[in-house]
Parts: C-alpha cells; structure tokens; sequence
C-alpha cells in the first residue's frame, strides 16, 4: 500500500472510532435525559402531595374553612401576627396571647367583672375609652 492510501484507511478509521464514541455519548446523553425528567415528575407528585396535606390541616385548624374562606383566615392571622411582632411583641408574647383564659375565639371577654375598672377614665360613656391595648401606653404611638 501506498503512504496515501494508509494514510485514508487511517483517517476513516478514525472517523468511524469518533463517530461510535459520539453515537455511545448521545445514547447516555439521552438516557440522563430520561431520567432527570422520570426525577422530576415524582418531585412534582410529591410537593403537589405536601401542599394537598398541608391545605388539609390548615383547613382542619380553621375549623373546616375552604378556598377563599380559608385563604382570607389565614392571611388575616399572618397579618395580625406581622403587626403584633412589628410592634416589638415576641413570638412567646403573641402565643401567651391565643393561651389566655380571658379572650375566647370570638374575642369576647371572658373576665367575670364586666364593669371591672380597667383604668380608663370613662365618665363620658365614650366606648373607645374602654378599649384595651396590646402595647406600651406612649404619647404618640408612631415615636420610635
């Protein structure tokens, strides 16, 4: 043989030794593939279970609230709870709240003395006189 024609066989040779390495590297290219997307669909089952789970307890803890009803519960007590702790209320603080014996869930006083002095000064008969507060009595409530 000649030089020339070595030098083909070689080269075609090295072309069909690529070609299968990269025909073999697609194959596992593909079947990766595969599988990412068989992992992702079981992760898509799972957190659909998780939040299916989780909408069923927290419809339980609302008292069997569902769709807007339960949404509208839920953001209403985040937002309390974002302003108790904004006003500088811990976490503890708000707990011992929802525990006390004197304010049941319709937020009605429990306390025996419904005429109980509470302090406020209500000779005029004015009601917001008589409301309580969670927070520090301060002369101007939005001072830092």
């Amino acid at each position: 043989m000649r030089k020339k024609a070595k030098a083909e066989i070689t080269d075609e040779s090295a072309v069909i030794i690529t070609d299968a390495v990269l025909a073999e590297n697609q194959a596992k290219l593909d079947s990766y593939e595969k599988s990412i997307k068989a992992a992702q669909e079981r992760r898509r089952k799972v957190i659909i279970e998780s939040k299916l789970y989780t909408y069923d307890k927290l419809s339980q803890l609302y008292g069997g609230a569902e769709g807007q009803a339960l949404l509208d519960a839920v953001t209403a007590e985040h937002t309390l709870i974002g302003k108790l702790t904004a006003s500088g209320m811990s976490y503890a603080d708000i707990e011992g709240l929802v525990d006390s014996p004197a304010v049941n869930v319709s937020g009605e006083d429990n306390s025996s003395d419904d005429d109980a002095d509470n302090g406020f000064d209500d000779a005029d008969g004015d009601e917001a006189d008589r409301q309580t507060s969670f927070f520090d009595e301060k002369p101007n409530p939005y001072a830092v």
